[in-house]
């Protein structure tokens, strides 16, 4: 159609990879994979983690850059091409977008602050602030000045969610910095953000080099290394339904499977691109970038438990999300000769990863609205979507930012994502057909039809896909809804919050196809 031979494509194929990797490598693999290693028995979670890699990550990948490729269309195109009924499909998954969207950014905006104010001699988290000569603030000396810079200089915490509604001027400042840097980044099309994705994907690789190099010269990281990959491989961790359930989250979420990017950016690939390498280069770059900077923090972490004489593993065993970022590595990091020099890295590292992954989730909704045939530019959709985005952000800019925060980081996207990829599977198993589908990955990859392909259909694929429609909804009941990391008291409009960010996405599905 003119639509297929009209719509734009990647320069080339590094540059869609490129792309591609750096959305799927995002701050998960930084401070979510260590965390749940350490807690699910080190390397034994390995072993859980590379079979729901192979049981659920290449698969639905390889279906949704297939899709993509094939159909040429956003997730909503996509889907309603496939089935009439099936448009809301993708408009769940630009709701996840946009819900993840919004609050993602305030982190880089949290990244920003930090990356600022590394820029000085001496790191403001250093020491704790001083009242006078003698004096230091009494708050900071009973916890610590990562503790006191991060709650207090940062957040301004609240003491509860409800008291907490003026804004921090500081984080609305930072908030709208990231807001203007997705706007740049995306606001030339795919050609430009597929440019800026050359640095921002390949420059967090060279930092983690640099500190994995830094990090296992320094006393104490085989300890921390050699703690870290401690396998704890008792039958009855494995045999441990959580475990599992944690590994095929953290594949589903690392991977970005569900959230409609994938489709996005395979559509503007070239009918004939081999998207079975792609997957599968895709997938396991992310798992090895998730091994690799999980050696590295132990490292880190082994340095600051000798350098404290504590056993710093047991004091960060909870510790996950931005308190590992913000909070832990800060600690260790000030520790290092010229501290100010690797803060600057590591915060600029945390940046590009973030934005990657932000240009990736928004490019969902783009591409979709663009696809509908809406007369607008591109430039004046990213302006209309990153300055509403801004705004509703304010939220979380508040004194109580971080309280709602965890709330849509517990609660938006989890129910969602599996309901979407259940009825992925569903779709092109039994609506457009698997024999149909293979006819459209060998048209694509080029590999001639033969008893040999047949048979590794058999024996992979429709297992494959079998197994992942039922996982989903395995996940699901295995599932105990997590509560916000932070302990506070919800009123009762903050279960109202929760059940809407629960149904805004998945209610897309029936609603639409009743409509």
């Amino acid at each position: 159609s003119d639509d297929k031979d009209t719509r734009p494509a990647w320069d080339n194929k590094l540059q869609y990879l490129m792309a591609a990797l750096g959305f799927a490598v995002g701050l998960g693999n930084i401070w979510r994979f260590p965390y749940l290693c350490k807690k699910n028995g080190g390397g034994a979670f390995l072993i859980p983690y590379v079979i729901m890699l192979f049981v659920e990550g290449y698969p639905l990948y390889y279906l949704e850059l297939a899709v993509g490729q094939k159909i040429r269309k956003g997730t909503i195109g996509v889907w309603t091409h496939i089935h009439p009924m099936l448009g809301g499909v993708g408009i769940a998954s630009n709701v996840i977008s946009l819900l993840i969207g919004l609050y993602y950014n305030m982190i880089l905006g949290w990244a920003l602050f930090y990356f600022f104010n590394s820029f000085q001699a001496n790191l403001p988290w250093a020491t704790c602030p001083r009242i006078n000569a003698t004096h230091a603030i009494p708050e900071c000396e009973l916890s610590s000045p990562t503790n006191y810079f991060w709650y207090r200089d940062t957040l301004d915490i609240s003491h509860t969610i409800e008291d907490g509604g003026e804004q921090n001027w500081r984080m609305v400042v930072v908030l709208f910095v990231a807001w203007v840097i997705v706007f740049l980044g995306m606001n030339k099309g795919i050609k430009s953000s597929g440019k800026v994705m050359y640095f921002a994907t390949l420059f967090p690789y060279i930092v983690l080099i640099a500190f994995f190099i830094r990090g296992m010269t320094l006393d104490g990281a085989i300890d921390g290394v050699k703690y870290m990959f401690s396998p704890d491989v008792s039958v009855s961790r494995l045999k441990d339904a959580d475990v599992w359930r944690e590994a095929a989250t953290q594949i589903f979420f690392s991977l970005g499977l569900g959230y409609g990017s994938i489709i996005a950016y395979s559509s503007y690939n070239q009918p004939k691109n081999n998207c079975r390498k792609d997957a599968i280069f895709v997938a396991s770059a992310n798992c090895l970038t998730s091994i690799f900077a999980c050696v590295t923090v132990f490292s880190i972490l082994g340095f600051k438990a000798k350098t404290r004489a504590m056993d710093c593993f047991e004091r960060y065993k909870n510790v996950e999300g931005p308190g590992l970022a913000f909070i832990a590595f800060t600690e260790a990091i000030i520790k290092f000769p010229a501290a100010p020099f690797w803060s600057i890295l590591f915060f600029f590292m945390l940046l590009n990863i973030g934005m990657s992954s932000e240009f990736g989730i928004l490019q969902t909704v783009v591409t979709s609205v663009l696809d509908s045939g809406v007369k607008i530019s591109k430039t004046l959709l990213t302006a209309i979507m990153c300055s509403g985005m801004f705004v509703v952000g304010l939220l979380f800019s508040q004194r109580s930012g971080s309280y709602f925060l965890d709330i849509f980081d517990s609660y938006s996207a989890t129910l969602a994502l599996v309901t979407i990829a259940l009825f992925e599977v569903l779709a092109v198993s039994y609506i457009y057909k698997i024999s149909r589908f293979e006819k459209d990955l060998k048209e694509m990859v080029g590999v001639t039809p033969g008893s040999h392909v047949r048979w590794l259909s058999s024996l992979f694929w429709e297992p494959a896909w079998l197994v992942c429609s039922a996982n989903p909804s395995r996940i699901l009941v295995g599932t105990r809804p997590q509560p916000p990391r932070t302990n506070y008291f919800s009123p009762p409009w903050g279960v109202v919050l929760i059940i809407f960010l629960v149904l805004a996405s998945v209610a897309c599905i029936p609603v639409y196809a009743i409509l």
